[in-house]
């Protein structure tokens, strides 16, 4: 029995360290601004954030942050054109990294498209959203492996106008490795038959909303 308790352990004991979450101000809270309010932002003032324009939202018209009290609008006040905000970040090439964030809608027919690239210009992950619910938050989850110390996560509108797409708690961290079980001793021989299925719930992606 003492065994079986190890193998398990060690297959779904996937390390337990906390990694930090690579983007500064993911959440948008810290330019603070008045309760059940909004606050138009130029360009790279922000803290964190570089591109366009930007909308800071406080738990206004009735949408109340995915993650603490605040977040933004990437159709913002301003050019009446696309918009996109971006944010670079250290990276080891060939590490694998999770990002996640909440995303919703302020009305109907909006899109926005996440790119994520290398110092190089290599595109590492890019999708295009537009299939979120009007004042509901749906969650995204994904990954993407490093190439260069240097990497861009970047928020680009595709439908234009002064308001739309609302994104909240970006995260970027470096995905946790499985722990060797090489040196694990097991007799009974139908362990394995256990251990080879349980590895495909490493990559799991998933999207729900809240």
């Amino acid at each position: 029995m003492s065994k079986w308790l190890v193998v398990l352990s060690l297959v779904f004991g996937v390390s337990t360290t906390a990694h930090a979450n690579l983007i500064l101000n993911g959440s948008f809270e810290n330019n603070d601004i008045k309760s059940n309010s909004w606050k138009a932002f130029t360009a790279g003032t922000v803290d964190g954030w570089s591109g366009t324009n930007m909308e800071l939202w406080d738990n206004f018209q009735g949408l109340n942050a995915f993650d603490g009290s605040q977040y933004a609008e990437l159709n913002a006040n301003g050019n009446n054109g696309r918009y996109f905000i971006f944010q670079s970040f250290s990276t080891e090439a060939d590490a694998t990294y999770d990002v996640s964030f909440a995303y919703a809608a302020r009305g109907k027919g909006e899109s926005f498209q996440l790119d994520i690239f290398s110092d190089t210009n290599n595109i590492l992950f890019s999708q295009v959203f537009d299939d979120h619910a009007i004042k509901t938050w749906s969650e995204f989850y994904g990954d993407f492996v490093a190439q260069t110390a240097l990497t861009t996560i970047r928020f680009s509108t595709i439908n234009t106008g002064t308001y739309g797409n609302f994104v909240d708690d970006i995260v970027v961290t470096e995905a946790p490795s499985l722990a060797s079980v090489s040196s694990v001793s097991v007799s009974e021989p139908a362990s394995l038959a256990i251990l080879l299925p349980l590895s495909a719930f490493a990559f799991i992606r998933r999207k729900r909303a809240k």
